[in-house]
């Protein structure tokens, strides 16, 4: 199985189109422009979907999501000193508030500089929790996967929650503000990684791959009929972070789906939902 980094390159590929212009957003009152982060999801190319079944027999989609900065300005953000138990599981040893660090663009130069923008303001938005399979911190709701019949539009199967560690997995779009190394890269040391302490986040410019051979990264499928399926992928599916755009966050991409062969196969054209 292709693992999270190794995905990245076929990724890259299927997602070149994406490329777009970068944006900043408009001066606060009286002060330098906020350099907000705009996460977008990327596409689902065919090698990132398949069928087959889990460990315990199910017949499972797996697909591997992709959420990428689309911004001038870095997501970043970090947990709270204590834990407040945001998971409401009280067990408040394995979470963290979670807030956001938004920068300000204080000289002016139109996108984030390391060492030169100055932060803006800290906001509470969610939860950081410890995630067993994972072995890391992830902040929690950060996508959410659905599966609809085209024919009707019912929903025949969705996730649970889905939570990220941020981290700079490839360069997605380009710019004068995108660090030819990630700021956040996977598995590095404190004070940036995914540990209960740490920072993390998505460069300008970068984009974080989960893939398919992730625990959580598959739907359930099995007893489902064939044909013609929507499968939707949501980022920041209850608007937990401040960004440029909330309207960039859903991708959608039709299949041709047979549970019971164990196919699955990706079609052209748009959703009709």
């Amino acid at each position: 199985m292709l693992t999270r980094i190794g995905l990245a390159t076929a990724v890259a590929l299927a997602s070149a189109a994406a490329i777009a212009l970068i944006v900043s957003s408009a001066p606060a009152r009286g002060g330098s422009a906020t350099l907000m982060p705009d996460l977008v999801t990327l596409p689902i190319p065919q090698e990132a979907v398949f069928v087959e079944p889990d460990e315990k027999g199910t017949t499972v989609l797996r697909l591997s999501n992709e959420i990428g900065n689309r911004a001038n300005g870095p997501l970043e953000v970090f947990p709270g000193p204590a834990s407040i138990d945001c998971d409401g599981d009280s067990d408040p040893a394995n979470d963290r508030d979670a807030s956001q660090r938004i920068f300000a663009d204080t000289n002016g130069s139109g996108g984030y500089e390391a060492g030169l923008d100055a932060v803006d303001s800290e906001q509470a938005f969610g939860c950081m929790r410890y995630h067993p399979a994972h072995n890391h911190w992830h902040v929690l709701d950060i996508a959410r996967y659905e599966l609809r019949r085209e024919d009707s539009g019912k929903i025949v199967a969705q996730s649970r929650k889905v939570g990220f560690c941020f981290t700079d997995t490839r360069v997605a779009f380009p710019s004068a503000f995108t660090p030819p190394i990630g700021t956040y890269p996977i598995g590095s040391a404190k004070p940036i990684g995914c540990d209960a302490t740490s920072t993390q986040g998505i460069s300008a410019g970068w984009a974080d791959l989960y893939a398919f051979s992730l625990p959580g990264q598959q739907l359930r499928v099995d007893g489902l009929p064939r044909g013609k399926y929507c499968l939707s992928s949501f980022a920041d599916p209850h608007d937990l972070i401040d960004e440029l755009s909330e309207d960039n966050n859903v991708r959608r991409v039709r299949l041709n789906l047979r549970p019971g062969k164990l196919r699955v196969r990706t079609l052209p054209g748009v959703c009709r939902l």
